[in-house]
Formats: C-alpha cells, structure tokens, sequence
C-alpha cells in the first residue's frame, strides 16, 4: 500500500530536523519544559525538573517585557500609508492625499478592534484564548526554541504549533518553501463532503467515543514559484480532503535567529545555554552541599561509655562519658570542612547568575503595576529591550507583525468587512519598539513647529492649512470620533450663515440711523407716519 504523500514528506523532514529539535528540547528542560516536552511525552508523564529556576523567570521577564514592546495594549503595533509611488507623486493633490491617510487611519482601527475582540465567542459561552495571550505563547515558544508557526483562522483568532508538531523547509536566502503540520482533529469537525473522501459517515462517527474519532491531520503550505501563489492541502487517513490557493497563507513562521542555510531558527537560551546548564548543575552541587552540611550525625568511640540511646535523652540528662577538662571527648560531630571550596562553587555560580539576569533584563527597573500603561513606561522597556535584544525586532516585524496584517486585512477584504483598495497603493509598517511611539513622537515635531511658526508671525501662520493639521494631528492621536471634528462643509455653512446675519444686523443699523437722521429733519409726525405704512 503506497503511503500518503503529504504524511511522508513530514516524516522525511522530522527525520532531518532531529538534532536541532533535540538542542530545542534541551532548551526547555533547563527552562519551561512544558514548552517543547521530550518525545512521547504524555499528559500523565513526568517532566524534566531543574535545580534553579532562574532561566524559567528570566523568560518569563522577557516574555512580558517584549510583549509590551511589540504589542502594547492601547496603541497600534502597525501602520497603513500609502505607497511611495502615491506619496510622492507631484501629480496627486495633497487633498487627496490627505483624504487617503485618513481613509487608512480608520482600517487601521477596524483591523486592531478586529484582532482585539478576537477572543469573544459568539451566543456561546465558549472563550478562546486572545489575541495577546495567543502572542505570549508564541514569543515564549521564540525565546526558547528559536522557532514558532502560527496560523490566522477563519474567526481571526490565533493558533500557535509547537516546535515537534511542524516541519519547516526554507531556499538558503531564508525564504519558506512550505510547512507541514501535524495535529490531532475530531473528525466531526469536517464536513459532509470531507468525510465522503475518507469513507467516513457522519452519523456513525456521531454515535462513536470521542476518542475512537480523534485522528491525525496534515496540513502542507508550499510556495508555488510558477503561480505565485501559496498552496494548501490538507490530508486525513491517506487521502486529501482539502486543496485550495491563496494569494496570501494564512501561516507564518518566525524565526529569533536564522542561521544562513538553516530551515530553523535559533532562540536566546541556546544563545546562553552555556550558562543555563552550568547554573542549574552548581546550583546541585550547592544544594548537594548544603544538604550535607545541614545534617547532625554523631560520631561514637568504639570504646566510648556512651551509648546510642544516651544521645536521645531530653535536655537535662546526665549520661556516662569520657570528660576532659570538661569536654567529652569520646563523642564527636561530623564535620564537613570544605568551606573554601564551598565559596568557589558560590561566587562562581553567582557571576553566572549575574550575566543570566542582565541578559534577561532581570537587574533592570521594573515595570510600574497599574491598568493603564503610560508611554513613557512603553518607551523605557523598549529602550532596554533594543540594548539587550537588539536584532530581534526585524525578524519578529518581517515574520509575525507584518506577514499577520497583510493575510488580516487579505480576509477582511474576501468577508466583505473591509473596502478593497489597489494592492500596490498601500504598505503595512511595522512600529516596534522604540518606534512604538513614532505617533507620538511625530505629534510632538508637528507642535513644536506650529509654535515656531507662530513666533514668526501671523504671516506664516496663514500658510497653514488648519484643517489639514487638525486631520493630522487626530489621526496621530490615533482617535476617531465622528461629529468631533467640524468637516468643511459644515464650517462653511456656519460661514454663511455668520455674514447673513452680519449682513441683517448691518441693514438694521443703517436703517436705525437713517430713520434717526430724517426724525431730526422732518419731525416726529411724519416719520411716524411713514413707519406706520412701512407696518
């Protein structure tokens, strides 16, 4: 019987990938085993245990620290702009333009509340992991194994695979060539018309143990180089159920450090893993010590008086002993005298601990607690993070950022929830780190200029298109209130309306003295008169 096609392509790159997956193992058990656990592993087997748990809240530190970074709550980790060749066109009205920016501004916020409200089933009680705890574990899976795949689903939520349950295979520029998964599914979850390809029957496996329907699924995401275009197939018992193209997949695989020619990337505690290993092997050996040390043995003279039992008598006994000038001498404690090694082992594991800490910017300033999170914290934690991490933005922004907006707004667009614009006039940009506040910071140049102009004069305050900057600056703010701001129309009309009455009270007036200037030439009389008929 000839074997699936789809299921053998995985087994022959699991068999090539073993060294590395190993390393990776190796990795977590010195950290979160839970992570990436041994082969075979099992929710009723043991775990490795480590002796010192420093590496395991080093990660947790950077897991939290970079998730503030990345995807600080509250503010965009993306922008849309347009496209250089629409930016910088001389031929584009900057009334366009601006209209354009504006129009991006507003997918901007319907992209974020997208992924910000991904987690909310709907008429069910059933919650699904959000959207940054969904990013959480997959920066840990980054920061330990050096390599994690995600998935975008069809309800925008997330799916994260671990490192055993993916294969990988890149050209050597670093380019993804596909991606093999292989999971556990209940096959209730596939239609009808799936099930007919497996010979399957939806009322029996209805009637079936959960267990007796679980079977494996593989999924394979190859790059077609002759289309352009990402090819999905999907394979249960041998047979393919699912074939289908995409401009955009809905995978993406994000490496902490590629190697060059590698298919896997490398993480931060293999970077390390010198000093993970020997911290949690002296930490052993100290506790090794110390159990030593804190015990009480006596020791016995074979001639000695005193007999075992007499140790155990209460304070206040008197026993029979050998005693010279008031010491027994025939019953000793066991010493172990080796305090200088003893230091040895502890300053050195001390200066381990040390270099861990500072590169998991454990010695650093903690976060202040609190529900809102300022800039300024954003800001301090993406400063340390760039001196500590520098490097690991790029990959994480080309891997999980951008490649993540690119298939959200993609989906969008086929559900009909997003207006479709021309595909080269717009880019995503991903603001990371210390550009997390490039916003802000392009708010704070535009006011400082607006104070400068305005100190040259009401002449150069008149070259500014208030309107323009009032755009500007909301869209920097990153708000979007309608009726907020007054449009165009609705101040011109206001205009109008202010010289109409400014044109009535003018005629009034000039009535008002004009009837004033002919009561002093012809009297009250007639001009009562006259105003009576004008009545």
């Amino acid at each position: 019987m000839e074997r699936p096609a789809i299921r053998t392509d995985f087994d022959a790159a699991d068999a090539d990938r073993q060294e590395t997956l190993n390393r990776a193992r190796l990795c977590s058990a010195l950290t979160k085993p839970w992570i990436l656990p041994p082969e075979g592993w099992t929710e009723n087997s043991k775990l490795p245990e480590t002796f010192s748990s420093l590496a395991s809240r080093g990660c947790t530190n950077l897991e939290g620290r970079l998730l503030l970074a990345l995807f600080p709550p509250g503010m965009p980790f993306f922008k849309l702009q347009p496209a250089a060749k629409l930016a910088f066109d001389p031929t584009v009205e900057p009334e366009v333009l601006e209209e354009f920016k504006s129009h991006l501004a507003l997918q901007e916020l319907i992209v974020q509340s997208k992924l910000d409200s991904s987690d909310k089933g709907r008429f069910t009680n059933a919650r699904t992991a959000g959207f940054r705890s969904r990013m959480r574990t997959a920066i840990s899976q980054l920061i330990i194994t050096g390599d994690v795949l995600l998935q975008l689903l069809p309800d925008y939520s997330i799916r994260v695979f671990r490192r055993d349950n993916y294969v990988t295979k890149r050209d050597d520029s670093g380019n993804v060539l596909f991606h093999i998964i292989k999971e556990k599914i209940d096959l209730l979850n596939l239609t009808p018309e799936q099930l007919a390809k497996i010979d399957k029957n939806q009322e029996e496996l209805n009637s079936s143990d959960v267990t007796k329907r679980m079977e494996e699924l593989y999924t394979k995401v190859s790059w077609n180089p002759l289309t352009t275009l990402w090819v999905i197939e999907q394979e249960v018992l041998g047979k393919v159920i699912v074939t289908s193209e995409e401009e955009i997949s809905p995978f993406f695989s994000v490496p902490f450090e590629l190697p060059p020619a590698s298919d896997y990337g490398r993480g931060l505690i293999e970077a390390n893993l010198g000093d993970v290993r020997s911290l949690n092997e002296l930490t052993e050996r100290i506790l090794d010590f110390s159990a030593l040390a804190s015990k009480h043995l006596f020791a016995v003279d074979y001639n000695s008086q005193v007999r075992a039992q007499d140790l155990a008598q209460p304070t206040g006994s008197v026993i029979q002993a050998r005693v010279q000038s008031g010491q027994v001498t025939d019953v000793g404690m066991l010493r172990t005298d080796k305090l200088s090694d003893f230091n040895v082992v502890m300053n050195t594991r001390e200066n381990i601990r040390r270099d861990l800490a500072t590169v998991m910017l454990m010695e650093g300033e903690t976060t202040p607690r609190g529900d809102r999170v300022t800039a300024y914290q954003v800001q301090r934690v993406a400063q340390e993070l760039e001196g500590a991490l520098g490097g690991v933005y790029a990959p994480i922004a080309d891997g999980m950022q951008v490649p993540l907006i690119e298939r959200l707004m993609y989906q969008l667009k086929k559900d009909q929830l997003l207006p479709t614009l021309p595909d080269d006039t717009v880019q995503v940009e991903a603001i990371t780190g210390i550009m997390a506040l490039s916003r802000e910071s392009d708010q704070g140049k535009l006011l400082n200029l607006i104070q400068t102009m305005a100190q040259l004069g009401p002449e150069t305050m008149s070259r500014v298109n208030m309107g323009q900057l009032i755009d500007l600056l909301m869209r920097q703010s990153g708000i979007y209130e309608p009726g907020l701001v007054k449009s165009e129309e609705e101040i011109q009309q206001e205009q109008q309306q202010a010289q109409q009455a400014a044109q009535q009270q003018q005629m009034q007036q000039q009535m008002m003295q004009s009837m004033g200037q002919r009561y002093v030439k012809e009297g009250p009389e007639e001009l009562s008169e006259e105003q009576e008929m004008q009545q």
